[in-house]
């Protein structure tokens, strides 16, 4: 039985400013630097409480003999690599603490999300390439597999920063009309209203090849105007979205917008239960927040 924090509906109705627990994992990669950076921003303007973590990793091809020596080099290594980065970094007198730990990186940073009641986990990704694929990096991976709390990615290719103090300009919500999907959009929502941001509401309509140009035309109609019931009762006449419909493979077409409209924020949701061992959660989503060129939060209820 899992044993992190599980976000509900009660939780997404509260205002986004309960973001008040901030866990930064960091592997003092340039993705995880950006990721710090973007945390920082979030906490400066919701007076967060930021939990700066490196879990220094098990190293089994250590002998024995040589296991206590590897582990103190490791860690005089992290201590030094964390110095940097908060050099680097300006708290300006936020509340936060550094966390060095050694052991197996998922456990233990799911143990600090349930014990410190995390409200959001910011990670940075390497942005590896494998042939013609993606690689987030290991400990990014790992956190995006498992965790259930909202996790919000940041890749060192990001040429948009996340929530910062002066706010967002441009978010893109996507959604696939799944209970996981919809309900992301409680997030989505919430942070237009408190950066008085522009929101744009897309779904992708996976195109078949026999598809004509006039039947897109009903299509588009149709789902238009689903997206429109599903406007929240509160954003009617005041600030309602912009809504998109495309037709393609759903992650070029979201990656696609994003782009084009310089989108600071992609949110999306992912559907809850832990994916078998080896397995992500969602191909799509995964190539988002490898490619996106901006930060990504996902929320898996």
């Amino acid at each position: 039985m899992s044993t992190t924090k599980v976000t509900t509906i009660s939780d997404l109705q509260k205002p986004v400013a309960q973001l008040q627990r901030i866990l930064v994992a960091t592997d003092f990669s340039d993705g995880s630097r950006s990721a710090l950076n973007c945390a920082l921003g979030i906490a400066e303007r919701f007076q967060s409480k930021i939990f700066l973590v490196h879990v220094i990793p098990v190293l089994p091809y250590v002998s024995p003999g040589s296991s206590e020596e590897a582990l103190q080099q490791a860690r005089k290594f992290a201590s030094r690599e964390m110095r940097q980065l908060l050099e680097a970094a300006d708290y300006s007198g936020m509340a936060h603490l550094e966390i060095l730990s050694g052991g197996r990186v998922w456990p233990l940073l799911q143990e600090y999300v349930k014990r410190q009641s995390i409200d959001l986990v910011v990670v940075g990704t390497r942005g590896h390439s494998l042939g013609n694929n993606q690689l987030l990096g290991p400990v990014a991976e790992e956190i995006f597999r498992l965790a259930e709390c909202p996790i919000l990615t940041v890749g060192a290719q990001s040429q948009r920063s996340a929530p910062a103090a002066d706010g967002l300009q441009r978010i893109l919500y996507a959604t696939n009309f799944k209970p996981h999907s919809e309900r992301a959009g409680f997030i989505a929502h919430s942070l237009e209203r408190e950066h008085g941001a522009k929101l744009t509401v897309l779904h992708v309509v996976e195109e078949q090849l026999q598809s004509r140009e006039g039947s897109q035309g009903i299509v588009r109609d149709f789902m238009l105007r689903r997206l429109r019931k599903g406007l929240p009762a509160g954003c009617v006449g005041k600030c309602e979205p912009e809504f998109q419909v495309r037709f393609g493979d759903p992650g070029e077409q979201i990656l696609s917008v994003a782009r084009e409209q310089q989108s600071n924020l992609i949110i999306l949701g992912l559907r809850s239960g832990m994916p078998a061992e080896g397995q992500l959660p969602s191909a799509i989503a995964y190539k988002i927040v490898c490619q996106a060129p901006c930060p990504v939060l996902t929320t898996r209820l």
